[in-house]
């Protein structure tokens, strides 16, 4: 009796090694990607959006010529609240089309097309993208360049060229 009791007081001790608690488990670039892009794509919960992004986030908008470098601009530029925003026909945000991850350097490129969507009243889309996210050690994206092929043109005319180093 003794014996079984010492046995089982063992066995539930290492099956509790074992359980990582979600917030301290380290995920996979694989993981990480499947999760942020099921989020985007629903544009549901911004708050779980952001969660994504450490504090010091860089982004670069390289064609509309927007470069924030933390999380409170980032929000602000992507703001899911502001303007009257509907995707047509029910579809998600965006299509992945292919993803490309590197574990080494620590990267997830993501290339699809925004759906067909109306903003304020006007119809946009579909636009073809190409994003790059870095990740840091915690899992979160430290730096992200996109390439829209924003149409029509008109509201990109002015945009500030990000080829130019501040």
């Amino acid at each position: 009796m003794l014996r079984n009791l010492c046995l089982l007081t063992l066995l539930l001790f290492l099956s509790a090694c074992n359980i990582t608690p979600e917030s301290e488990r380290v995920f996979t670039l694989s993981e990480i990607a499947k999760r942020y892009v099921k989020t985007y794509q629903e544009r549901e919960d911004f708050d779980e959006f952001l969660s994504y992004y450490d504090e010091n986030v860089v982004l670069e908008d390289m064609l509309y010529g927007i470069r924030v470098n933390n999380k409170r601009a980032f929000g602000e530029f992507f703001n899911w609240a502001a303007g009257d925003f509907k995707i047509l026909n029910n579809e998600p945000t965006f299509v992945l089309t292919q993803q490309v991850i590197d574990e080494q350097q620590r990267t997830i490129v993501l290339y699809g097309s925004f759906n067909p969507f109306v903003y304020n009243t006007i119809q946009f889309g579909p636009w073809r993208f190409t994003t790059l996210l870095k990740i840091n050690e915690d899992g979160l994206i430290y730096y992200q360049q996109d390439w829209i092929n924003y149409f029509p043109r008109s509201f990109i005319n002015d945009a500030n060229n990000l080829n130019i180093k501040p």
